[in-house]
């Protein structure tokens, strides 16, 4: 654990081992940033294709985001599981 040095607006930050930007590999960077690219198509895309459906199909605007947006927060609800699952499967 290091205590950084002030900086320009007076505020010291603590960083941890595991923090420090030396300790950031190339392979650890393209895990990154598949892993955070399919929560980003899985957060975003089925709700997305719900709404248009729904709305396509007639059901009206303020029901279609309703579902959509529900959809999307119980997804959320299973961010952390999902994350650890696509952290495994790109290992």
């Amino acid at each position: 654990m290091e205590i950084s040095p002030k900086t320009n607006n007076g505020i010291r930050v603590l960083k941890f081992q595991s923090q420090r930007l030396e300790n950031v590999t190339p392979e650890l960077l393209a895990k990154s940033a598949w892993v955070t690219t399919a929560l980003a198509m899985i957060f975003a895309l089925p709700p997305l294709g719900v709404f248009i459906t729904l709305y396509e199909l007639g059901f009206g605007i303020a029901i279609a985001a309703v579902v959509g947006f529900g959809l999307h927060f119980a997804i959320l609800v299973f961010a952390r599981r999902i994350s650890a699952a696509l952290s495994k499967l790109f290992d």
